[in-house]
């Protein structure tokens, strides 16, 4: 199983971190100018292949970008978090189609079968336990729905994943793993789902601006800046680090992949 595994207290502690991060983080996570995105909200939601009569199912919805999108051109939505002060961030970008769940992704309050659509975007790489995140939105959407997972992916390299992954548990406590695109694509295999398209879509950050979003002491964040310069030479991180007027900028590159329950 490609998924990361940690105990069960490890498991808890890392969600009560996320809580606590992201409860903070609420309000510069809805100025965060990668989520607001609307091209990307766009391709999204033209990959899920939303009609007007769908109950669609938004999961770590965080400040609600998406569920926003969704509640434009979907029937029903509904948007779950685990941290309730970005719910609260999610209800006034939203209409009165929308409805609102704190909820775990590893175990849902919904019946089997009750969705058309699961999105989840830019969520994945704090999920505790991915697998079982995804047997959950296997059961819970209908087998002839769709679902769409965004993350960001990290290098298929392994030295270069880890350096990055080791940058974004400094900057955030609650982050567990930046995965491949092939270990997405594994995990999404493992869990009995069937992928349909998969596209990618590259976001360039200005570092301060992406370390102010997750307020790390300064401490972590000096020891980011660092890292950060010293992957310039050789591509350590996979994130091509650049040096522009005296800033540091880097690239994301994110997979939107489509699948469907097989059957």
């Amino acid at each position: 199983m490609n998924g990361n595994k940690t105990s069960g207290d490890n498991s808890q502690g890392i969600k009560r971190q996320v809580q606590e991060n992201f409860g903070r983080q609420a309000l510069s996570y809805n100025a965060n100018c990668l989520l607001a995105d609307e091209e990307n909200l766009n391709a999204i939601i033209r990959m899920a292949g939303i009609m007007g009569s769908e109950r669609v199912l938004d999961l770590a919805t965080g400040t609600g970008f998406l569920a926003a999108a969704l509640s434009k051109v979907a029937k029903d939505v509904v948007a779950t978090d685990i941290t309730l002060e970005m719910l609260q961030q999610t209800r006034p970008k939203t209409g009165d189609n929308t409805s609102f769940a704190l909820a775990d992704v590893e175990i849902l309050p919904f019946e089997d079968d009750s969705f058309d659509v699961v999105t989840c975007r830019v969520a994945l790489h704090h999920f505790t336990k991915p697998d079982e995140a995804f047997r959950e939105i296997r059961r819970v959407c209908r087998p002839e729905g769709r679902i769409v997972i965004m993350d960001i992916v990290s290098s298929e390299d392994g030295a270069r994943s880890e350096y990055h992954n080791k940058m974004e548990r400094l900057r955030d406590s609650s982050h567990v793993k930046q995965y491949s695109r092939s270990e997405l694509e594994g995990m999404l295999k493992t869990c009995d789902l069937e992928m349909d398209e998969v596209n990618t879509w590259k976001y360039t950050w200005q570092m301060e601006e992406w370390l102010y979003i997750a307020n790390p002491d300064e401490v972590a964040a000096n020891k980011v800046r660092q890292l950060m310069m010293e992957s310039i030479e050789d591509d350590k991180s996979g994130l091509r680090v650049q040096l522009r007027d005296e800033e540091v900028y880097f690239t994301y590159t994110a997979a939107i992949i489509t699948a469907h329950v097989r059957t």
